[in-house]
């Protein structure tokens, strides 16, 4: 698969960024996926011990369509409009699709009374390890920003035993939180600003449906989004400092040593969020690992005429056709 080379505005990292989820661009996915968007059927999915997630399935006719798991964003859910562009295409390819909450997302907040935090994988293995036993076949996984990070770590932290996984396709995977954090506090203030609106938002939700366990002062009285982690970290997740949460879910290092089956990062120089650089500090030596890097592409952009995502679908296309057998 030939590196993204967009046109005009594109070339630009924050156009490509702040387009891929702007009004006007939903307006034209709602439209061109809408069939796909009435058809997905919502089902809650046990994760062991109590735990709850919800997901979303499109699933084709018969049990026999490979099978394809994609994960969103912090933040995001079933319903962002990168992860349905992504279904809609697949699914017109042949392929079945569930697209995964995490806790607390995409309105979930009253299923689980514990708060989401992103060191929260084995749940999410479970998630996907029911998923794949519930069809009987193996799946492949396709996540975007911090889901390419659980993409990969699912990957990494089983065995084939475990999960039959075909393989992991990540755009612009969380590497280094602490990275990502500092990048952000560097970066526009008007990603911060949807940030801190964002996930005040869905903590606001996590209080109304638990107001005995959370409060909001505990968000209010956060400045930015490194003290609302800090906050949120130590207080709720039993983290003994900010540092020690960052490191948690970091896939530096030898984290990506242990992959089990074929992944492929996508990243983009001009990602405003994503420093690519840290992917210097992936390990390599696991020959499961493939790294394209794009000189454009913004954070989980790379989008082309139309503000169409022709590029990520004809990349997962030919990747998933690839290993389908």
């Amino acid at each position: 698969m030939r590196t993204y080379h967009p046109k005009g505005i594109f070339r630009n990292g924050h156009a490509n960024s702040i387009f891929s989820g702007a009004p006007v661009r939903r307006l034209l996915v709602h439209r061109q996926c809408a069939g796909f968007m009435r058809a997905g059927v919502g089902n809650i999915i046990p994760a062991q011990h109590g735990i709850r997630l919800s997901a979303v399935y499109n699933l084709q006719a018969g049990r026999s369509a490979p099978l394809v798991i994609l994960m969103h964003g912090w933040l995001g859910c079933a319903a962002s409009l990168y992860l349905v562009t992504l279904g809609d295409y697949l699914f017109r390819h042949g392929f079945s699709i569930v697209r995964l909450n995490f806790r607390d997302h995409g309105d979930s907040q009253h299923l689980n009374e514990r708060l989401f935090h992103s060191c929260r994988i084995q749940e999410v293995i479970n998630a996907c390890i029911y998923i794949q036993k519930k069809f009987n076949q193996a799946l492949s996984i396709i996540g975007f920003s911090l889901g390419a990070n659980f993409a990969l770590r699912v990957n990494a932290y089983t065995t084939r035993e475990q999960l039959d996984l075909k393989q992991t396709i990540a755009f612009c995977p969380v590497m280094d939180p602490a990275s990502t954090l500092h990048c952000l506090e560097q970066s526009l203030s008007l990603y911060r600003h949807y940030f801190m609106l964002r996930w005040k938002q869905a903590f606001y939700k996590k209080v109304a449906a638990f107001p005995h366990l959370y409060s909001r002062q505990t968000f209010d009285r956060a400045a930015n989004l490194r003290e609302a982690t800090e906050n949120l970290a130590t207080r709720y997740a039993g983290f003994n400092s900010l540092q020690d949460y960052l490191d948690g879910y970091a896939i530096t290092g030898e984290r990506l040593a242990t992959l089990q089956a074929a992944a492929q990062v996508v990243l983009a120089k001009d990602d405003p969020i994503i420093p690519w650089r840290d992917e210097s500090r992936l390990c390599k030596k696991n020959t499961n690992l493939k790294i394209l890097i794009n000189k454009y592409g913004g954070h989980c952009g790379f989008l082309g005429a139309n503000f169409s995502s022709s590029w990520i679908n004809r990349l997962c296309l030919q990747a998933l056709q690839k290993n389908r057998e």
